[in-house]
């Protein structure tokens, strides 16, 4: 126990210090993030705080998995793999926030890391499907499943990172949500991991808290998602209870829930899925009189009440808790579709 409270302290300070540390070279070098009709911001910001989100975990974990006998073991030989499909992660929004990639060479970049990902042995093969039960994937299956699943959640990020504050205080509750995971399902790679990164996004979020002093730009959020991805396959693997994949589902949910909404948002309309917009939740919440700050407040607030969905699954009756869940995100569904239907209306007026 001390020795994870040690590396999220660890987290916390190098994520601070990194954060001052990009933000001074972004300056210095002008790797700076212009405003455009489609950005909130009013002037230029650096945007490369992915650099210190990503220096600050991979050095408090290395603590931890150097000196915690049972992390090594969870992830035996494999974690030099994993940190290689991050670093190609991290180069992938890296090269778009200075050069601006097409949506192919970023879904390159991706799809690298996932075969990495699957070379290390993590894949998913198994997930649970609620009032049916648990369906076994052959090998055909699980590796499309498998970068599938990788390729989404290294976007969800991406699409909540529009507003001051927003990628980073969301991502902190999903490793709240997470690191009750890990605990439940006693998966202590899972629980570092999610101290570790949620401890580098408190440091960051001092200079990127509204108003924003630095943004993580595609270089952090898609190394995000691409941790949060990681997480949710490595629980099924070293826990075989029947929620071991679909919990960290739930922790993820927000980011989650913008993927799909924005998806179908887009495959209906013919809008073609790669094209930036603005026609997010958070945009919605704004066009309704929500600054930055009070965007963050709820769109948190939805994130922790599906948090506290994960220790229910386990305590209570999992049929009743999850048909409730499902009654929960049908309300913020619909709730979206007035805020979006409202929208519509007072721009025709």
């Amino acid at each position: 126990m001390v020795l994870y409270l040690v590396a999220f302290s660890l987290a916390v300070i190098l994520g601070f210090v990194g954060s001052h540390a990009v933000k001074n070279l972004c300056e210095k070098y002008s790797f700076l993030d212009y405003p455009t009709r489609r950005k909130q911001h009013l002037y230029p910001i650096p945007h490369l705080g992915g650099l210190a989100l990503f220096a600050a975990f991979w050095v408090s974990f290395g603590l931890v998995y150097i000196l915690s006998d049972i992390v090594r073991v969870e992830l035996e030989v494999r974690l030099p793999m994993l940190f290689l499909a991050s670093v190609i992660i991290l180069l992938t929004g890296l090269l778009d926030d200075l050069v601006n990639l097409t949506y192919l060479h970023k879904i390159a970049g991706q799809l690298a890391a996932s075969v990495i990902v699957i070379a290390a042995g993590f894949v998913i093969t198994r997930f649970h499907i609620p009032f049916w039960g648990s369906l076994e994937l052959d090998w055909w299956a699980a590796y499309p499943v498998t970068v599938a699943w990788i390729v989404l959640l290294s976007n969800s990020i991406n699409l909540i990172d529009g507003s001051d504050g927003l990628a980073a205080s969301v991502s902190i509750v999903t490793c709240i949500g997470l690191l009750i995971t890990g605990t439940l399902l006693e998966v202590y790679s899972v629980i570092a991991i999610s101290l570790c990164l949620g401890g580098a996004l408190i440091g960051f979020l001092f200079l990127n808290w509204p108003p924003a002093r630095l943004f993580m730009g595609d270089s952090g959020s898609l190394f995000l998602g691409f941790m949060f991805a990681l997480v949710a396959v490595i629980c099924p693997i070293k826990s075989y209870t029947a929620v071991s994949m679909f919990v960290p589902l739930v922790a993820v949910g927000v980011p989650l829930i913008e993927v799909l909404v924005t998806f179908v948002r887009r495959t209906v309309t013919g809008q073609r899925f790669y094209i930036a917009d603005n026609r997010h939740i958070y945009n919605y919440l704004q066009d309704y009189g929500l600054d930055a700050k009070q965007t963050i407040y709820v769109l948190a607030a939805v994130s922790l009440a599906l948090t506290a969905f994960i220790p229910a699954l386990f305590w209570f009756d999992r049929k009743k808790v999850f048909s409730i869940f499902v009654l929960f995100l049908l309300t913020l569904l619909g709730l979206f579709f007035v805020l979006k239907l409202g929208r519509s209306e007072s721009r025709s007026e």
